[in-house]
């Protein structure tokens, strides 16, 4: 610990695909107090991506997506125990927004929202109490700044330039070494997408004999669950298990692999050492825009009214990634319409 024992605090409790949107200003939130020690908060969703944070001045600490009373009391003491100079709100929860309140020696910087029917998060008598902070305006009929760039503006300290590249230093698994093809398409399913779209296994099928028209093979991930007996996956590819560390059904195409219950470095290697990045908008896609990966993300929208429009329109504007090789198409319920959009950008 540093000799003065001044402590910087960053909440990032949510999920994997906000915590790629943060990078930038946590980078930029260490490199201007080098002379503290950082306490980064990461919930139980992304805890296993702490990696993507490789500085020495931080401490990981776990506190989970929804706090619980417990968590927000042991909280609360451990503001008053320690010497807290900063805190960062870059996760934006209402419990948050109640400190700067009752601990006004801190500064508190944050990320506020704004969005429809004059919806304010916190409520602007809150807002006086925040040291700096910066609106994410969700209401907005307008184009706006993507959210990375709104967090880095929150962050980004005068005469301090923090490089745009985020290095990271990546372990590999046995497993994931022995069984990592050579150019290779990667595509991430999201069954609870696919169920809404009406795709089954013979259109996954003919999506992967697409993909290997392109590339040599086809990696694929699903959402970590339990499998259960409808599990329509089961039997029909070549699986390579990373909670078990076993490779099932090795006799079936070597040239389409399931990895199943992959996670953290391994889930991030497969996605960085992959030619092609094709899923539907989410971690997947943000994770490969980190070293701005060849992606089509693949955004769903299931458009019932005009407010689903402003909705939709307005995610696309605080989400998409802007660099060249960064592609999107809307999937169709239409299997071959999808792969004539994708065969667009491949």
């Amino acid at each position: 610990m540093n000799s003065n024992d001044e402590k910087v605090i960053v909440f990032k409790n949510d999920a994997v695909g906000d915590l790629t949107q943060s990078l930038k200003a946590i980078n930029n939130i260490i490199d201007g107090h080098k002379d503290k020690t950082i306490e980064v908060y990461l919930s139980e969703r992304s805890e296993k991506f702490s990696f993507l944070i490789n500085k020495k001045n931080i401490i990981f600490k776990r506190i989970n997506y929804d706090l619980n009373l417990s968590e927000k009391i042991k909280l609360i003491f451990h503001l008053i125990k320690n010497k807290i100079t900063n805190i960062y709100i870059l996760t934006p929860k209402n419990f948050y927004f109640y400190l700067p309140f009752f601990f006004r020696s801190i500064k508190f910087y944050a990320l506020c929202i704004n969005g429809p029917n004059n919806y304010k998060r916190p409520p602007l008598f809150l807002r006086k109490y925040l040291f700096k902070y910066i609106i994410n305006d969700r209401a907005a009929i307008f184009k706006r700044d993507h959210t990375s760039k709104l967090q880095a503006d929150l962050t980004q300290k005068k005469n301090i330039n923090v490089a745009d590249n985020i290095n990271i230093e990546l372990k590999i698994s046995d497993l994931l070494n022995k069984n990592l093809p050579n150019n290779y398409a990667y595509f991430h399913l999201k069954k609870s997408i696919t169920d809404k779209l009406s795709w089954n296994i013979d259109d996954l099928f003919k999506l992967f004999n697409f993909f290997l028209e392109n590339y040599d093979h086809v990696v694929f991930t699903r959402d970590i669950e339990k499998n259960n007996k409808d599990d329509f996956l089961k039997g029909k590819f070549k699986t390579i298990d990373f909670r078990n560390n076993k490779v099932l059904e090795q006799n079936l195409n070597s040239k389409i692999l399931l990895y199943d219950n992959i996670e953290g470095e391994d889930l991030y290697n497969t996605i960085f050492n992959s030619s092609k990045v094709i899923a539907f908008h989410g971690m997947m896609t943000n994770l490969a825009s980190i070293n701005k990966k060849s992606i089509i993300d693949m955004w769903f929208c299931d458009i019932k009214n005009y407010n689903d429009y402003k909705n939709y329109r307005n995610a696309f504007y605080e989400f998409k990634p802007k660099y060249n090789g960064y592609d999107f198409i809307i999937p169709s319920k239409n299997i071959n319409k999808t792969i004539k959009k994708l065969s667009n950008f491949i």
